[in-house]
């Protein structure tokens, strides 16, 4: 499927040079790049935006990835997006954690623009399916 403007992607970090290299490699891939700060911003920004897909953040203050993301499928129920978790943490809890609250994938900091481009690619043509359990 080729990119395009329309296909929005939003990514959620607490760490502002994270949301810049977020960026760099969203839209040198030709997709719509929209940053936030916080779980709280997400929630709020999707009142208004419907992403393909949403690159979140697994350790923030206040509310963690894992909790914004059960947030977003248990109040956006209708929302067709895939949820990547881009973080540090890789033990198989996190795995089982970020599945149960509603993700679909993860990649692994440091960021490596390939790998983020090919897990963009793969769920991009698929974020009209998704169906969560939640």
């Amino acid at each position: 499927m080729p990119a395009g403007n329309d296909l929005l992607i939003v990514g959620v970090d607490d760490d502002p040079k994270s949301l810049v290299l977020l960026k760099r490699i969203v839209e040198s891939g030709g997709f719509t790049f929209q940053g936030v700060s916080s779980g709280k911003d997400l929630l709020k920004l999707l009142k208004t935006k419907r992403p393909r897909i949403i690159l979140m953040d697994i350790m923030m203050p206040d509310m963690n990835g894992f909790e914004t993301a059960l947030n977003v499928r248990t109040h956006f129920p209708d929302l067709a997006c895939a949820i990547i978790y881009v973080t540090a943490r890789q033990g198989e809890e996190d795995l089982r954690g970020g599945v149960a609250a509603g993700g679909n994938d993860f990649v692994l900091k440091p960021i490596n623009r390939e790998k983020l481009m090919s897990r963009i690619e793969k769920w991009i043509g698929r974020a009209h399916t998704i169906k969560t359990a939640v």
